[in-house]
């Protein structure tokens, strides 16, 4: 009998535990997907598809950079939802074959047709996301100068090794929700319907993880 009682608190304390830990990871989930919400979808994919870079890492830049709030000015007066400076706005309309009108880089299609054609040509540039990553930030010539002093590899860097502690950081942020988003959204950007109800879509992505968690393990 008393080992009965014994096994009945342990089974007790292993369903407990699990109870647990799906309350605990389906709270995360939820989380995560209250602040990895992504609004202007339609104009996201657009520009991704335009420049043929997956939406959900153009998502990614612009939660970084602006937190989809389309008015963000930085105290370097970069603007707009890819938080562009007029300098480099200006070199990506060069690059993209755009006219240059500083006036509007708020206003979200010109932003993101710069933005993202700016990453774009980065990615052409290194061949390689990191990298890419680490020039919108952190400058070309800055990552240039680091490739050729041994301080990152041109094929396969490491980005803990950036020098620039805010260029880490952000390349470390950026594929952190770039990473995020391909669990939840592997299937596309969320739809407004998809985001006017965060409890269906936190169930929604909760599912998506447990069963890339089972992928895994097969």
């Amino acid at each position: 009998m008393k080992v009965l009682k014994f096994l009945g608190k342990i089974i007790g304390f292993i369903i407990l535990t699990i109870l647990t830990v799906i309350g605990l990871s389906y709270g995360i989930i939820a989380y995560q997907t209250s602040r990895t919400q992504i609004n202007y979808q339609d104009q996201i994919k657009k520009y991704s598809d335009k420049y043929n870079v997956d939406p959900l890492l153009t998502a990614a830049i612009v939660k970084v950079e602006s937190d989809f709030d389309n008015d963000a000015q930085s105290h370097q007066n970069a603007k707009g939802l890819m938080q562009l400076l007029d300098e480099t706005a200006k070199h990506s309309a060069e690059v993209i074959g755009e006219k240059y009108y500083p006036e509007k880089l708020n206003d979200i299609d010109y932003n993101l047709n710069l933005g993202v054609g700016y990453y774009d040509y980065l990615f052409k540039y290194y061949n390689n996301k990191e990298l890419a990553l680490a020039a919108y930030n952190g400058g070309v010539g800055n990552v240039d100068k680091w490739i050729d002093e041994g301080l990152l590899d041109k094929d396969d860097p490491d980005i803990s090794k950036i020098p620039f502690n805010e260029t880490r950081q952000y390349v470390t942020k950026v594929l952190s929700n770039y990473n995020v988003y391909k669990t939840f959204y592997k299937d596309g950007l969320p739809t407004n319907m998809e985001l006017s109800d965060l409890g269906q879509l936190s169930y929604n992505n909760y599912m998506k993880f447990i069963d890339q968690i089972l992928s895994d393990i097969r």
